[in-house]
């Protein structure tokens, strides 16, 4: 059964970010903070980011693309709580071991079907460490003993997750609506990707239902790591001039 998600978090604030590897803080209520990222860590093009509350829109004149011999994506635009690249959010109750996660309601949602399936996907990016300490301003991953999780609204026509989907088509996961591709890789760190089998433009669910998933799977994931950071966003490989996360939040229990 699938448990209705309320987003309880809310802003006001607006503004643009124009930088390579800029960010805005986003104040949610008296005690929350998220942080806005624009995070073009492979090309950059003169991409900005405009945000009205916990909401943004990417804007991409130039277009510029990565070759579909190069896997990986321009960027990843997003929002997140926890502490990333020098930026920490405030009542994320981030980090928290695994063990103890009791659930974490998030809603997410976007504008994807006016825009299409090419050359970016929609997706969760979920960190996993291997100890309560956050991570340091210079670190990239999730480090030794971490991981990640990620949930994707859809499956790029052109674009894949990290590993491979075999044997695991057509998966679900309990409390989630839906069936999911589920991709994994082994690589330090470790990666798992479910992908839903129907594109979807949102969903407001559980993401602890996909924790425990991973957990029981042994997709890399384990109860002894610590849940860091919950990033929603884009990671876009060219084009998506106009996509918009219309509304986000995450809340950690």
């Amino acid at each position: 059964m699938t448990v209705p998600v309320v987003c309880v978090d809310k802003a006001a604030a607006s503004g643009t970010v124009a930088q390579q590897f800029g960010s805005a803080q986003i104040g949610a209520g008296v005690a929350k903070t998220y942080f806005l990222q624009s995070n073009w860590w492979q090309t950059y093009a003169n991409e900005t980011e405009s945000y009205a509350g916990l909401s943004f829109t990417v804007h991409n004149p130039q277009g510029a693309s990565v070759p579909q011999s190069n896997g990986a994506p321009m960027g990843f635009p997003s929002i997140f709580i926890g502490q990333y690249a020098g930026n920490s959010t405030t009542g994320s109750n981030l980090p928290k071991q695994v063990s103890a996660l009791t659930s974490v309601p998030t809603i997410y949602e976007t504008n994807n079907a006016s825009i299409g399936m090419s050359n970016h996907n929609a997706a969760y990016d979920v960190w996993f460490t291997q100890n309560g300490t956050p991570l340091p301003s210079s670190q990239s991953n999730p480090g030794t003993g971490g991981a990640y999780l990620m949930v994707w609204m859809f499956k790029p026509t052109d674009r894949q997750p990290r590993g491979n989907d075999s044997g695991r088509a057509d998966q679900t996961v309990a409390g989630v609506s839906g069936t999911w591709n589920v991709w994994v890789d082994t690589t330090e760190p470790p990666c798992v990707s479910y992908v839903s089998t129907t594109p979807l433009d949102g969903l407001a669910f559980d993401l602890n239902q996909f924790i425990k998933d991973a957990v029981a799977k042994r997709y890399g994931v384990t109860n002894s790591m610590y849940l860091s950071i919950v990033f929603g966003g884009f990671e876009i490989w060219g084009g998506a001039d106009g996509m918009q996360l219309s509304q986000f939040c995450a809340t950690v229990n």
